[in-house]
């Protein structure tokens, strides 16, 4: 998102920090009111260092080459982007581009094609839907060496249309390692956002293409009435996305600076078999995560892998940077304590199913690791 005039950003500031502090409103979807699912726990991890000189933040994505560290791009600034830890506070890695791939990037993935890691840049945010110049960028992911940051790179491009022939707002992108498929989600002022996906390829060239529409995003939802008196329709103001890398979740997230109750971020759990497109145009319901607290221009979210993910946001200055992870179920039993090798283990039954527990984790019987 560009940035606001003053007087308009001091009012959208005030009116999201008297709501600040209320959870969300219950979100209707399919003409059902979605239970929060409380199995996650939000903690602050860092904060992103004005040093680091990256304002704006839109997209993250975690290193796959170098794990530790998470990738951050800026929607201010188009040609380089930069890695840190999740405290926020080092500059591991800056990648310079030799070309610029027009402005307003919005969003950032991480995946896997052909046994190699890519990031993926959205570079197609228009809140006019005025330009139609729309790009996703792409790149072989980096190795990060703190003691050598500078990297210089020069990325490809895929250039797209919609399937409609409209101009779409967009700040959401996420690929599946499963299909090896991108998909973006548009972003929609007080009605319905929409999915639409591409194949990844490295052979599309400068050639156009056209992207395939999958679904609307809860068509059918209602997010109560807006200032005058109108009903707010559909999942709105979608600004990021992402796919666990085994591809079993998909995060969609959204927010509203206006009335902080309206933001949320949804976990779509995906069945065995089942495509991104099944899983989104199913009418089983998508949770909204109860541990998500309102980000004044929260708009970056990426997984680590399916038991954590992280957000920061696109505010200037030094945004926060929150970790989620999944909480372990209770321990309902502990069966048996084993105190041999001088390690502390213990058989523990967790809903009926028994498992090992050490100071490195918990275990399957068999010795597989769990978390």
């Amino acid at each position: 998102m560009r940035h606001l005039p003053k007087i308009l950003l001091l009012g959208l500031l005030f009116a999201s920090l008297t709501t600040y502090a209320v959870k969300p409103k219950p979100l209707v979807y399919y003409g059902d009111t979605l239970e929060f699912n409380t199995q996650w726990m939000r903690t602050q991890c860092g904060v992103v260092s004005s040093d680091l000189g990256l304002p704006e933040i839109s997209g993250i994505a975690c290193s796959r080459v170098t794990p530790g560290y998470i990738w951050m791009q800026s929607d201010d600034y188009e040609d380089r982007i930069i890695a840190t830890t999740e405290r926020g506070k080092m500059l591991a890695a800056k990648v310079k581009f030799s070309k610029r791939i027009r402005w307003d990037w919005e969003d950032m993935s991480g995946g896997v094609f052909n046994g190699k890691n890519y990031l993926f840049i959205g570079a197609f945010g228009d809140n006019e839907e005025t330009d139609g110049n729309y790009h996703i960028v792409y790149f072989e992911e980096p190795a990060i060496d703190p003691a050598n940051p500078n990297i210089n790179i020069t990325p490809s491009d895929i250039k797209y249309v919609y399937p409609d022939g409209k101009k779409h707002n967009a700040e959401a992108l996420m690929y599946d390692n499963v299909e090896q498929v991108i998909y973006i989600i548009t972003k929609v002022y007080y009605n319905v956002c929409q999915v639409f996906s591409l194949p990844m390829s490295l052979d599309y060239g400068d050639e156009q293409q056209t992207l395939t529409y999958v679904c609307d995003l809860g068509v059918k939802s209602d997010l109560g009435e807006s200032s005058n008196g109108k009903p707010f329709k559909g999942f709105h103001l979608v600004t990021g996305a992402d796919i666990s890398p085994d591809g079993k979740y998909i995060l969609i997230k959204n927010h509203n600076n206006i009335v902080a109750v309206w933001s949320w971020v949804l976990l779509f759990t995906r069945e065995e078999g089942e495509s991104v497109a099944e899983t989104l145009k199913r009418q089983t319901h998508p949770e909204p995560l109860y541990c998500y607290e309102y980000e004044w221009q929260g708009e970056a979210i990426c997984w680590l892998d399916s038991t954590t993910f992280y957000t920061t946001s696109d505010s200037d200055g030094a945004p926060p940077i929150f970790r989620y992870n999944k909480k372990e179920p209770d321990a309902v039993e502990t069966v048996q304590a084993d105190k041999s090798k001088n390690s502390a283990k213990s058989l523990v039954l967790i809903n009926n199913v028994l498992y090992i527990r050490s100071k490195d984790g918990l275990y399957t019987i068999d010795g597989r690791a769990v978390r």
